[in-house]
């Protein structure tokens, strides 16, 4: 049997699958495993961001306007800290002082939510722009069709 060639200039037709992974939501872990996941994730982010746990405190002191110790730090990427787990707010304050954005996937992971940022919203934004352009069309022409037809005068269709 022949072997066949692979066709260089067709891209393959789930590599979406792999930038945009379809989530569906599961079964929601227990509080304790999530704050232990987040934990684990923020402390990845800050070994990721390059900065030490001062200056991210410090970051976060000035986005919130209150007071964020090293010590506060530390207790948010303590997986073994159950009781001091960081808020909405102060983990948004985080990821914008860290500049570790994809810390967002961890909080939205299991819910069947996708984070795009930036030119990948756009070009999302852009196929359901096409989408809605073509399912728009599609009524159009159905209408068209449903219009009667006008007999003129001398019996020919106009």
């Amino acid at each position: 049997m022949a072997k066949q060639r692979r066709d260089r200039d067709t891209p393959d037709l789930f590599s979406h699958a792999r930038l945009f992974p379809v989530e569906t939501p599961r079964e929601l872990p227990s509080a304790l495993d999530f704050n232990a996941r987040l934990a684990a994730a923020m402390a990845r982010a800050i070994r990721d961001c390059g900065l030490d746990r001062y200056e991210i405190a410090g970051r976060m002191s000035a986005i919130l306007g209150v007071e964020v110790s090293k010590a506060m730090i530390d207790a948010y990427t303590s997986a073994a800290r159950e009781t001091h787990t960081i808020s909405v707010v102060r983990l948004k304050a985080f990821i914008r002082a860290t500049g570790q954005a994809w810390l967002w996937t961890v909080v939205l992971e299991g819910d069947g939510l996708t984070l795009l940022q930036g030119e990948e919203a756009l070009l999302a934004q852009a196929a359901l722009a096409r989408k809605q352009a073509q399912a728009l069309a599609e009524e159009a022409r159905r209408l068209e069709r449903l219009a009667p037809v006008q007999i003129s005068s001398l019996g020919r269709r106009k």
